[in-house]
């Protein structure tokens, strides 16, 4: 009984229904207990009418929530847009079933927005049953001007329901009719990537092509995560030329090195695969008149996200932030049997100089303008008889001419490894590690075969900021929303929050779900004079 009660789809919840292009559309998603067994990264994702995805995120869900946020694109056409998270593992179900949401976006170049288009599948749209009776919000005052303090509370008293979200916001009447949660049948439409449950971190996925005849290659492809010098993997390609990997605990927007390895002069193209899961049957939609008041409304609103930008400033920046603790604990090859910090010893100009005064156990031979490295092998007292595995910052380096003009003052550290070594079936005749001062890695530039690439991983959690600015009334204020927040299951539930300038009609609301899956809604309306 249970099984067959029990809620199987995320729900998603929006902090708003309509966005200006450029602005930040704030997500909560409900995760059912039994979802969780899919792993712990779920993915948000935004998409097109047509089906086509306009950005996505990677978030770690908390028990039975998941938050995140979506940078709506600044060029982003005026349009109904949508909202629908999944996990990963879930490709594996076929068809997938999630309650999202449909979001207006209007372009904040555009002069007139006379035609929106409107969801003509019915079917598809589902309307949340009155919880009137269940949840009551109740307000200290009747009451209210711009700039006014609301306060009050959600009494939910004994109720059913497992999650809640109250919102705030002044109505915008189009999408305010128009807009609303939907029922997406979802499939996979990148079949390469596999139902790999995501827990603690994400999938990456790509294929691996002959740049002259645009077949699939199964040569062997190496990664380097750069900004964590210890971070190294390999996949062999299947024949259709797929890789995977697994970047544990990354979080935030990684830098990755991606190098198949060529034999001769044959050179590779790689491509990612994006993760995401577009819907099975497209929707059918109908086209409606914007009335001159709703047109208005809109107008106002586009020019109070400008300002609200002009004086608050932009809410999400981009950033390059990026964490990733070492799954070794130590280095990848082990621990050095040698480690040397040049900055200790005299200035060096030139790497041949520095070998042979720093780096005991390691040849460096210099023959008819060929440059070769040896490793002394400990265990037999002889040198290897081919090169030892070759990295700067990490990276592995293939051409020991990069080593060639390196001063001792361009060096923060030397790690030797003087016996063979093993990672997974990969063999090594020693390694040398060169760590850089510098970590651009602008040394990597135009090499054949040498792909880097920046990849979105999980994403730092954050929270939207919906409070006035500190400067006070000296300035205008334009929010539209005041408030997005989880609902305590207390029976009291308080809240409170300072209005902007904006007049109109606004909606203190409160979402709720169900184990079942019933979703439930209850709102007072309020007009800011």
């Amino acid at each position: 009984m249970a099984q067959t009660t029990a809620n199987r789809e995320l729900v998603v919840f929006t902090d708003r229904d309509f966005c200006i292009s450029g602005d930040t559309l704030w997500l909560k998603a409900y995760v059912p207990k039994e979802l969780q067994r899919y792993g712990n990264i779920v993915h948000l994702q935004l998409e097109s009418q047509t089906g086509n995805l306009i950005a996505s995120r990677a978030v770690k869900c908390n028990n039975t929530q998941a938050e995140g946020f979506i940078a709506v694109p600044d060029s982003l056409q005026t349009g109904l847009y949508f909202v629908h998270a999944f996990f990963n593992a879930q490709r594996s179900n076929g068809v997938l079933k999630c309650t999202g949401r449909s979001v207006y976006v209007y372009n904040r170049f555009e002069e007139a927005i006379e035609r929106l288009p409107v969801v003509e599948d019915k079917a598809a749209v589902v309307t949340p049953e009155s919880a009137d009776n269940q949840i009551d919000i109740d307000l200290e005052d009747k009451n209210y001007r711009r700039r006014d303090e609301v306060k009050g509370s959600i009494n939910t008293g004994d109720n059913e329901f497992v999650y809640m979200v109250a919102s705030a916001r002044i109505i915008e009447p189009f999408s305010h009719k128009n807009s609303g949660f939907m029922r997406f049948g979802m499939k996979d439409r990148n079949t390469g990537i596999p139902p790999f449950p995501e827990e603690d971190g994400v999938l990456i996925s790509g294929s691996l092509s002959n740049r002259e005849t645009g077949d699939a290659a199964n040569s062997l492809v190496l990664l380097t995560v750069t900004g964590n010098e210890t971070y190294f993997d390999y996949y062999y390609p299947d024949s259709t030329g797929l890789f995977h990997f697994f970047l544990p605990d990354a979080r935030g927007n990684a830098n990755l090195i991606l190098q198949p390895l060529a034999v001769g002069d044959k050179q590779f193209d790689i491509k990612l695969t994006p993760n995401f899961m577009s819907a099975v049957e497209q929707l059918k939609f109908d086209s409606t008149f914007v009335n001159p008041k709703q047109a208005e409304i809109i107008e106002n609103s586009i020019k109070g996200t400008f300002f609200n930008k002009l004086f608050r400033g932009v809410s999400i920046r981009s950033k390059d932030d990026f964490e990733m603790p070492n799954p070794y604990g130590m280095p990848f090859y082990g621990q050095p049997d040698n480690h040397i910090v040049p900055e200790l010893f005299i200035d060096l100009p030139n790497f041949k100089e520095i070998s042979r005064e720093l780096l005991i156990g390691f040849q460096y031979r210099d023959r008819n303008d060929e440059v070769t490295f040896r490793m002394l092998d400990y265990g037999q007292d002889r040198f290897f008889d081919t090169e030892p595995l070759r990295l700067i910052n990490g990276i592995p380096v293939f051409k020991n001419s990069f080593f060639q003009d390196l001063q001792s003052t361009d060096i923060a550290s030397i790690d030797l490894v003087k016996s063979e070594r093993i990672f997974g079936d990969l063999r090594f005749k020693g390694v040398l590690m060169v760590s850089l001062n510098d970590k651009s890695n602008s040394w990597l530039a135009q090499q054949p075969n040498v792909f880097q690439l920046k990849v979105p991983c999980i994403e730092f959690p954050k929270q939207a900021n919906y409070n006035p600015i500190a400067e006070g009334r000296t300035q205008p204020d334009t929010r539209w929303q005041f408030l997005n927040e989880v609902v305590d299951s207390n029976e009291k539930w308080p809240f409170s929050f300072q209005l902007s300038d904006v007049k109109g009609d606004l909606e203190i609301k409160v979402e709720a779900i169900t184990k079942s899956g019933k979703l439930y809604r209850t709102s007072k309306i309020i007009s800011v004079q």
